[in-house]
């Protein structure tokens, strides 16, 4: 049974997570050519820093590697060339021999060639690289090693280091393959007491900024640090086993390919949906009484797949009962609701998220990438939506008195694209909803808001059965280009870019959707203390935006968002 975390992003301390919480001090040199040394140590610091594990000292003063390494836990190397003198090699090879941590990221392997022994230490040495940068495939060889649990394979555009001298006991967790044969991408190995990570990739702040790169630099940093996941397995209940999108089975499925996640029980009324759970999920229990279920302690998370309005009455009792909690989206239909869950999840200690797994989106990936790569500048205005022309089924999710309206369904998705796409505070909100046409059933039929952010930003979000005409699913607007999509580009969009005073249009193909990506990062916010992706404050704010479109909407003036107050 899991150790229980916190309901914000971060496991509290002492609670949940690595079986270790003590912070460990990484001291961490940069410098040479050819790198952005500064703006990627910024970002290798804070993915530190933010993990709650990690003080950072930054330096590119070498001289350091002659004094009082003691004074730190690990030492971290992202720099470029330069000769290592005898007193620094003694300094550095007896911290790691006496149980120091050795980082080493990228270039690492092409300083300090003259020492042999550092060389040694590290495990390898770099022996050239392609002219270009690479599209690469990483591909995990050890997917059950602590580094690597749970990261999966991954692609990423990067120079690629060919390397020499590779020491004979290094354990490679990771490889690409180039020139036909394999080359490995990350290792591990020890010396003495100590341990070393190693890793090629990271030429700039482009890659530093890839989510898996992240999270391999993270983990690498804890194997060398001595930092050990917790050795539990979360047991996981589904609350609700409806046919609707098979999501009861969705659900149970994704958590029994998460390891250190499995589905132990399901819980429903209908006891023909407990029997199909049996069926697709063999050895769990059922249960057709939510009180039951939290009697069991095999079970330490809940799956609330239940219909909107039940979502916060169900989630209060399994977070007052000490579960961690999964909402399905949308978290809640009133901002009160949220309120509550969030204190009652503080109070417990637990975990509490909403399953926003549509941020592992191929096409919203795509857009978040090439937003922060600065392909299309600063966003200033978003128009996006899900629109057509089409009677609505007659069915709970299209019950206003259940779904909470319209726009509580997709809804949810776009504005939760939306403020991760815009950070900035949200200033008003404007509603424009309408019943015109579907009179059997309470849903509206057409609902969109306008979003007005600080520093006049804006977003235009449509969700319409009423949409006779289409328009595009996405249309981003940025100081330097546009992305769009219009259904025009098969599996991708357009993007507008400016270039010697002409405007540029090419076509960009989606990266691949991973929404294992969700229970992945559940189970690592669980047994490591690694960040809570999707926090409950961040669900909260999606809720407040929601309910001030349909405030906006009754009054005809503009609403500020109560979350935002």
């Amino acid at each position: 049974m899991s150790s229980k975390s916190s309901g914000g992003g971060k496991a509290a301390s002492g609670a949940g997570g690595a079986k270790d919480v003590k912070v460990r001090k990484v001291l961490l040199l940069i410098g040479g050519k050819y790198h952005s040394w500064a703006g990627c140590a910024e970002i290798i610091s804070n993915v530190l820093r933010r993990s709650g594990r990690y003080e950072v000292t930054v330096t590119d003063d070498r001289s350091v590697l002659a004094g009082a390494l003691g004074d730190y836990d690990a030492l971290a190397l992202y720099c470029q060339g330069g000769e290592m003198t005898d007193e620094q090699e003694k300094h550095v090879t007896e911290f790691i021999r006496g149980g120091g941590a050795l980082i080493g990221l990228h270039s690492a392997n092409t300083a300090f060639t003259n020492s042999s022994a550092f060389v040694k230490l590290l495990g390898s040495a770099f022996d050239h690289h392609p002219h270009e940068h690479q599209d690469v495939h990483v591909k995990i060889t050890d997917p059950e090693h602590p580094v690597t649990v749970r990261l999966g394979d991954f692609d990423i555009h990067d120079e690629l280091y060919v390397l020499k001298d590779l020491a004979d006991d290094v354990e490679v967790l990771a490889e690409t393959r180039y020139q036909g044969r394999p080359l490995p991408v990350a290792y591990v190995r020890t010396e003495g007491k100590g341990r070393v990570f190693y890793c090629s990739l990271g030429h700039s702040e482009k890659q530093f900024r890839h989510p898996h790169l992240r999270k391999l630099l993270l983990h690498g940093a804890d194997w060398a640090c001595g930092i050990e996941p917790a050795e539990a397995e979360i047991g996981c209940g589904l609350l609700g086993y409806g046919g609707a999108f098979n999501m009861g089975r969705t659900h149970g499925g994704c958590i029994n390919s998460t390891p250190g996640l499995k589905t132990v029980a399901a819980c429903d009324t209908d006891a023909q949906r407990c029997e199909a759970a049996e069926q697709e999920l063999p050895g769990i229990s059922t249960y057709t009484d939510l009180d039951k279920m939290l009697k069991d302690d095999s079970v330490d998370l809940i799956v609330n797949i239940l219909p909107h309005n039940l979502h916060a009455a169900t989630a209060l009792k399994c977070l007052r009962a000490g579960k961690h909690v999964v909402l399905e989206k949308p978290f809640c239909v009133t901002l009160a609701e949220a309120d509550e869950m969030i204190a009652a999840a503080d109070k417990a200690g637990v975990m509490l998220t909403c399953y926003h797994n549509r941020r592992w989106d191929g096409d919203y990936m795509t857009f978040r990438r090439l937003i922060e790569e600065g392909v299309i500048g600063e966003v200033f205005e978003i128009s996006c939506g899900q629109v057509g022309y089409k009677r609505p089924g007659d069915w709970w999710r299209s019950d206003k008195d259940i779904s909470g309206g319209n726009f509580y369904d997709w809804g949810a998705h776009f504005v939760d694209w939306v403020l991760g796409i815009i950070p900035e505070p949200v200033e008003w909100v404007q509603g424009f909803f309408h019943k015109k046409a579907w009179m059997h059933v309470t849903n509206e039929d057409h609902t969109q808001a306008i979003v007005r952010f600080a520093g006049g930003k804006l977003a235009d979000v449509a969700i319409s059965s009423l949409s006779a005409a289409p328009r595009p699913r996405w249309r981003i607007l940025g100081t330097r280009g546009a992305i769009v999509d219009d259904r025009s580009v098969e599996r991708g969009c357009k993007l507008y870019t400016y270039s010697d005073g002409n405007i540029v249009v090419s076509e960009v193909k989606y990266d691949q959707s991973r929404w294992e990506e969700f229970y992945s990062n559940v189970a690592d916010h669980l047994l490591r203390g690694d960040e809570l992706v999707v926090t409950p404050e961040q669900s909260r704010r999606v809720i407040g935006v929601l309910a001030a479109a349909g405030l906006s909407s009754e009054s005809g003036t503009p609403v500020k968002p109560a979350c935002e107050q």
